[in-house]
């Protein structure tokens, strides 16, 4: 089994998690759903609660929890029912820990986007740009040649065009790009 975010972060402990666990159940979502509401909760409080649909919306794993934020009324409705459980939430697993786990939620979700993607740039410093498109891969690529050649030394500049059969499969180089 691979290891979580939460799992590394040696200032989470177990019985945090399992407030959260607590929280989550109470909510009737999986622990990831729970941190995803609480991760918009957040930014409504940062940006307000407009800004925070048009740009930050919750993107849940259950498809019951997905159908009913997908339309204003039912996420205003999930929000007036659930956001008192993250308050009560915050309160009891105490600040810093709280932030340590919505952190680490972030980067568990960006991980998963970053999985699921099926194209890829492979760069000269082996860094892995992914892409959502094999469209999107070819304008980025030819962006990055066209934009950065002037001064490759000082930027990431792309070497392979990859891709993957399945999510969070092993890359296969589609191409080389010469230098």
């Amino acid at each position: 089994m691979p290891e979580t975010p939460i799992e590394r972060n040696h200032t989470v402990t177990n019985a945090q998690t399992d407030i959260t666990d607590k929280y989550a159940a109470q909510a009737s979502m999986s622990r990831y759903d729970f941190l995803e509401f609480e991760a918009f909760a957040s930014k409504v409080d940062r940006e307000g609660y407009s800004y925070a649909v048009e740009n930050y919306g919750p993107e849940f794993e259950s498809e019951n929890l997905k159908r009913s934020a997908a339309s204003s009324e039912g996420l205003r409705g999930l929000y007036s029912a659930h956001r008192p459980l993250v308050d009560a939430w915050v309160e009891e697993v105490g600040g810093d820990a709280a932030c340590d786990l919505h952190n680490d939620h972030v980067d568990e979700a960006r991980q998963r986007k970053e999985d699921a993607r099926l194209w890829g740039i492979r760069c000269t410093d082996g860094y892995v740009i992914t892409c959502e498109t094999q469209e999107r891969r070819e304008t980025l690529v030819g962006y990055m040649v066209r934009e950065y050649q002037e001064h490759p030394e000082r930027r990431r500049m792309p070497e392979a065009l990859l891709r993957r059969s399945v999510p969070g499969g092993e890359w296969t180089t589609d191409a080389l790009l010469s230098a």
